[in-house]
């Protein structure tokens, strides 16, 4: 739809409201105004007839009252016809010849007008007449066409004004805009654009001008860019080129790192196995020590005799074994599991606490163990020990470093829902508030010999292998870590 259509069609349909609310309620509410007020002055005319003809019924003078009925016909030329009826509805006039008297036309503007006659309560006749209101409407209807044509016409003039300006104001511009427009889809930075003042069209055409000139430096930065990136594929394809011996390089770089970090890790964990077993043993050896010192006494002081020296021997085989036991256990513990399996939490948790239990008692650290028998898991159960393990290992440092207190270690054991979840709590001081969230990160530590990697791989072991979580708090005067590990569903 074009501009002027859009502008027209408003217009025309004001004027068809305003053609049908005149056609529709003006011009019938004007002329039934003129018409009521026509007929109150027929009304008023004939009660004035009406009493003038009293005294000449009552007198029987019909001569008179018929010459005076004529005379008011002949001066009342809208008025059709006049009957007046006496009371007993014999009709005076016109009086009735045989002839039967024509009725007047009917005619859309004729009316009916009765009048009864009284005198002093009794009732004399009724004058009727007819009357033609279409004489005394002619007026009404020729203003009302009248105005109606200048309505018309200052709305046609109006339609008229209102599309020839905006043609002038908004169409033209419009145009030589579009035309501009078409001609910068094709890149055409030079058309010129049109004189306009300052109103909507006038920011119209400066916002497109302004458009244009950022259109034209955005083209001239495209060219620039698609030939810098020219430069850039060629690179890469030079690139690319020697790509497969960089990734080799890289992929092996980044393999480094990963046996980088599997050999801390087992160096780790084997330091501290080696001061554990060294914990377990301390005892053994200074009891051992003791009966070699018994057996060398006894022969020194020649009380040494085939009975004492077999028992002395015994002892010292019974702690012998009880060392390569020792290490047996800690052998069984480290050694890395193939495939999942089913495992007592409870018997896992124990077993890592078997391991450091002889260092928490050298350094005078309390340790207490709840945990019930009873949850099954599926999963790796050396790896969850070894987690457990880097956690007990974490709060005897702590604590070491925090000697305010006694060294208090409490290990718990639950079942929430359907996981596993175990809580290892410590007055090692707690943690910082800036370190908590990197406390799982790798090669992250605050400690002076520390790795970085006892939390990080224990965090790895819970979350990657035993699909559960990890995480740590702070509590009074030292701090709480969490493993949850999902439960088998038939446990």
């Amino acid at each position: 739809m074009s501009l002027r259509a859009k502008l027209l069609l408003p217009l025309v349909l004001i004027g068809i409201l305003i053609s049908g609310y005149l056609s529709a309620f003006w011009v019938p509410r004007t002329l039934a105004a003129d018409e009521v007020a026509h007929l109150r002055a027929v009304d008023r005319h004939l009660s004035s007839v009406a009493d003038s003809l009293v005294p000449l019924l009552l007198g029987n003078q019909l001569d008179i009252l018929h010459g005076n009925l004529d005379s008011l016909k002949q001066a009342n030329t809208d008025w059709l016809s006049i009957r007046l009826v006496n009371a007993e509805g014999k009709q005076l006039y016109p009086l009735a010849t045989g002839v039967v008297s024509q009725e007047p036309p009917a005619l859309p503007d004729l009316r009916k007008v009765e009048k009864p006659i009284h005198y002093l309560g009794e009732h004399l006749g009724t004058l009727t007449i007819q009357v033609d209101l279409a004489p005394s409407l002619a007026n009404t209807r020729n203003e009302i066409t009248e105005l109606t044509l200048v309505l018309l016409g200052v709305l046609a003039v109006l339609m008229l004004t209102i599309v020839t300006t905006a043609e002038i104001m908004v169409g033209r511009p419009v145009r030589q805009l579009s035309d501009a427009a078409s001609r910068l889809a094709r890149m055409d930075f030079g058309t010129p654009l049109p004189n306009v003042g300052t109103d909507e069209i006038g920011a119209l055409v400066n916002s497109f001008s302004s458009m244009r000139d950022d259109l034209q430096s955005n083209h001239a930065s495209l060219v620039q860019e698609i030939a810098d990136r020219k430069e850039a594929e060629e690179a890469l394809k030079q690139l690319n080129e020697t790509l497969e011996q960089r990734v080799r390089a890289e992929v092996a770089a980044n393999r480094d790192k990963d046996h980088l970090l599997i050999q801390q890790s087992r160096l780790a964990a084997m330091g501290e196995m080696v001061h554990n077993i060294a914990h377990q043993w301390r005892q053994p050896l200074n009891t051992l020590g003791l009966i070699i010192s018994n057996i060398v006494d006894d022969f020194r002081f020649k009380t040494l005799t085939e009975e004492t020296l077999e028992r002395d021997a015994a002892s010292a085989r019974r702690l012998l074994e009880k060392m390569s036991a020792t290490i047996d256990d800690f052998r069984d513990f480290f050694r890395p599991d193939r495939e999942k399996s089913s495992f007592d939490v409870a018997t896992a948790v124990r077993d890592a606490v078997f391991i450091i239990e002889a260092a928490l008692k050298s350094n005078h650290i309390d340790l207490a163990v709840d945990a019930p028998p009873g949850l099954t898991s599926s999963g790796f159960p050396s790896q969850y020990g070894q987690a457990v393990l880097n956690l007990l290992v974490n709060a005897k440092e702590a604590i070491q470093e925090n000697r305010d207190s006694d060294g208090r270690i409490r290990v718990a054991l639950r079942q929430e829902g359907g996981d596993a979840v175990l809580s290892v709590e410590d007055n090692g001081g707690g943690i910082p508030e800036d370190i908590l969230p990197r406390l799982f990160d790798p090669y992250f530590t605050t400690k002076d010999q520390g790795s970085g990697i006892g939390l990080y791989m224990a965090k790895m072991i819970i979350e990657r292998n035993m699909e559960g979580g990890i995480s740590a708090a702070n509590i009074e005067n030292g701090a709480r870590f969490t493993l949850r590990i999902p439960l088998e569903r038939n446990a």
